[in-house]
């Protein structure tokens, strides 16, 4: 049985989370397992569909596994990154129409989510700050431990299975 996370999230947080998960979605190969080069089987692809519906809501709720909970966490330093540069990135742009970000679609979503943005790019750098803080009340450091635990079990499973020694006579 897999664990499960559920996050009670107000609206402001839901969006910020929506965000972060636009911004890892964008980046090809973000749901790429490393061990085995497949694609996660349930990794934050599944997050849109459960928490598009509940954006305008007073507050989401969502339930996350350990892994989508540690693709979320990586989800949102990666989006703290592009929102703190976001400002000198919409300077360099100008008038010019240039995308303020190397994630596609991100600058649309981010106006999207918070249109206070489009008439101040510098908000980008508040919104950087509140996703850091949420980023901490992530129930990380279990999701982490869960994974390992899960892993380790795994490896236990794996040796204690005989493999055919074709060399050897019974």
């Amino acid at each position: 049985m897999t664990a499960r996370f559920s996050l009670r999230l107000p609206q402001r947080q839901a969006r910020l989370v929506a965000l972060a998960v636009h911004y890892h979605l964008a980046r090809p190969g973000s749901e790429l397992d490393r061990a085995t080069l497949q694609e996660y089987e349930h990794g934050l692809a599944e997050v849109p569909a459960a928490l598009e519906p509940q954006l305008d809501a007073e507050s989401a709720t969502l339930e996350l596994s350990s892994l989508q909970v540690t693709l979320l966490a990586t989800a949102m330093s990666s989006a703290v990154s592009e929102l703190k540069m976001y400002s000198v990135f919409d300077t360099m742009a100008g008038e010019s129409g240039r995308p303020r970000s190397t994630a596609a679609g991100f600058d649309e979503r981010l106006r999207e989510l918070f249109p206070e943005v489009a008439a101040e790019p510098a908000a980008a750098d508040a919104l950087a700050e509140e996703m850091t803080l949420l980023r901490r009340e992530l129930p990380l450091a279990r999701a982490r431990e869960l994974i390992e635990r899960a892993r380790i079990a795994e490896e236990g499973a794996q040796a204690g299975k005989k493999r055919w020694r074709f060399w050897r006579r019974s």
